[in-house]
């Protein structure tokens, strides 16, 4: 009878246990719920910079980030650092550079005012995010959610919903997002959903382009349906399992992405097709270029002790690698759009200048302040800000 009284306590907890679980998954966070938890910052026209600044994200050991806002001619911190817990994907900035949104893993959105550091806006979009990412023409902010499992386009301007779409694919099955980037107005928003071995074109254009979505007819009809299309239409890709991580180049023709065995794939967003399977163990932003009409591209490769170069031609088939440079572990790495070299950091506290056409090292940089935890590339392309252990250095291009 004891026994018995045991095993049926240990079923209660399993079936409790699973029964919290399930409701967890199931759990929605409604358009009321993102409503009401909206708060909009009165702000203190006394406490106002006005100035131009630089937005510092610095890592933490507990994986929490400190932000601080540096005045654009000195860079010096003007506002206290305020703690930024589970960064949900990289600050996102407007065209203008007049705001930046931040988002959580918990799903909240903050919009802050680069002009005087201050929060504007806080909403809660979801209950666990993957991150967030600004249309390219400006007019929507997405954010990719993992529970509930959708889409929620914001409005930049005040963060008042447009719309809210599961993702879910013909069958109705559920699945978290793992990342949404931008491909400009051709292709819209991309999206990696975790369950399915898919990427999502989701065109932000009004109306959207004619023919873009799943389930256009082509004849003459489809020139009357667009008129009558909803915003966001959806082109489902099939490929050939599910994504980690992507990033697009400066034309927003090639993808990047690497896939759960550890290797990558470079997918052609005007032909929709893999068009190369490439060996790459991390991603980073800003390494897919142009230049000379060449397209060319760097990925960490070998547990992230080597940076292979690739280089692709209009006449040619496929990429091809041209050399591949052996280095240190990689801690972090960072490139500015537009510039000829990126930067690589690693444990010594050592960041060596990489050239991107001479695939050589320029100089080696020794700060001497510990490991190297983040780089990252100032708005307007100037600086590079690298986050050690022990300080803060700002690096001038």
């Amino acid at each position: 009878m004891k026994q018995l009284i045991i095993l049926l306590f240990f079923i209660s907890i399993l079936f409790n246990f699973c029964w919290a679980t399930q409701s967890l998954e199931l759990s929605s966070w409604d358009l009321e719920a993102i409503n009401a938890s909206r708060i909009n910052y009165i702000q203190d026209s006394k406490n106002t910079v006005k100035k131009e600044l630089y937005l510092s994200l610095i890592k933490e050991k507990n994986q929490h980030h400190s932000l601080s806002f540096l005045e654009k001619h000195t860079l010096k911190a003007l506002l206290p650092k305020q703690i930024i817990e589970n960064l949900a994907g990289e600050p996102v900035f407007d065209s203008t550079n007049h705001a930046v949104f931040i988002t959580s893993k918990e799903g909240w959105v903050t919009k802050y005012n680069l002009h005087t550091g201050q929060a504007e806006i806080n909403i809660r979009v979801g209950l666990k995010s993957a991150n967030s990412v600004l249309s390219s023409n400006g007019h929507f902010l997405l954010v990719g959610n993992q529970q509930p499992a959708n889409l929620v386009f914001l409005n930049p301007k005040d963060l008042s919903i447009v719309q809210i779409i599961p993702v879910q694919d013909r069958k109705g099955n559920l699945s978290p997002v793992t990342v949404v980037r931008d491909a400009g107005e051709v292709h819209g928003f991309i999206v990696i959903p975790k369950h399915f071995p898919q990427l999502w074109k989701i065109n932000y254009l009004d109306p959207p382009p004619i023919g873009f979505g799943d389930g256009w007819n082509h004849d003459y009809r489809c020139l009357k349906d667009h008129v009558d299309k909803p915003l966001f239409p959806i082109k489902r890709l099939r490929i050939d399992q599910t994504l980690r991580d992507l990033y697009i180049d400066q034309d927003n023709i090639y993808l990047l992405a690497n896939k759960a065995d550890k290797t990558g794939i470079i997918f052609d967003l005007d032909l929709s097709r893999i068009v190369n399977q490439i060996d790459v163990s991390s991603l980073a932003p800003n390494l897919i270029w142009k230049k000379n009409g060449i397209d060319q591209l760097v990925v960490l490769s070998h547990q992230n002790t080597a940076l292979s170069f690739y280089r692709h031609k209009p006449h040619w088939q496929k990429w091809k690698k041209e050399v591949t440079l052996n280095v240190e572990p990689i801690t972090a790495i960072a490139s500015c759009a537009e510039s000829d070299t990126f930067l690589i950091g690693h444990n010594n506290g050592q960041v060596q200048v990489i050239n991107k056409d001479k695939h050589t090292i320029e100089h080696t940089l020794d700060f001497k302040q510990g490991r190297i935890n983040t780089l990252s590339c100032t708005q307007d392309k100037k600086y590079i800000l690298v986050n050690t252990e022990q300080s803060q250095i700002i690096y001038n291009l």
